[in-house]
This record gives C-alpha cells, sequence and structure tokens, in this order.
C-alpha cells in the first residue's frame, strides 16, 4: 500500500517537462489545439501547391512562409495570400 502512495504523490511526466498538470481536459484542448494546427498547415500547402494565381516562384514564396511560421503563415495566407493582387494574370501570359 505504501508503493500505490508513493506513485499517486509522483508528479506525471507532463508536470516533469513543462511544470504544470495539465489534467485530462488540459490534455485534451492542448491535442486539439495542436491537431488544428497541424490540419491548417497541411491545408494551407496544399491549397498554396494548387492555387492557379501564382507562378512557381510565388509559390515557394508561399509554400516559405508557411514553414517559416508554421502557425501565422497558413493563417495570413488563408487570409489574404489565396486573393492576393500580387497573383498572375493568366489570359495575358498566353500572349
Amino acid at each position: 500500500m505504501q508503493v500505490a502512495t508513493f506513485l499517486s504523490q509522483q508528479p506525471s511526466t507532463a508536470e516533469q517537462v513543462l511544470g504544470v498538470g495539465l489534467g485530462t481536459l488540459g490534455l485534451v484542448i492542448a491535442l486539439a489545439v495542436i491537431f488544428g494546427g497541424l490540419i491548417l498547415f497541411l491545408a494551407a500547402l496544399i491549397s498554396i501547391i494548387r492555387s492557379p494565381n501564382y507562378t512557381v516562384a510565388g509559390r515557394a514564396v508561399w509554400i516559405f512562409v508557411v514553414l517559416a511560421f508554421p502557425f501565422l503563415g497558413p493563417l495570413v495566407w488563408f487570409v489574404w495570400g489565396r486573393k492576393s493582387t500580387f497573383a498572375v494574370d493568366v489570359s495575358h501570359s498566353l500572349r
């Protein structure tokens, strides 16, 4: 019985690493934020690659921005980058 009491008083790995106890709800929220950020990151990369508005160099710049700023980069892409005025006019490029 002393072993069970001793083990229950030991801090969890999260408490040892982060210095705080997350608890079950905190762990679920942290995992949801991480998973949401990962989905946003991957969706931005796919959207950039499929975007017809940019040249290869423009796409490379946007991919660099998303990779350099993993949370802010995808947000900027979805808010501003997809409809940017710096897009290439495809109708004039064929002449």
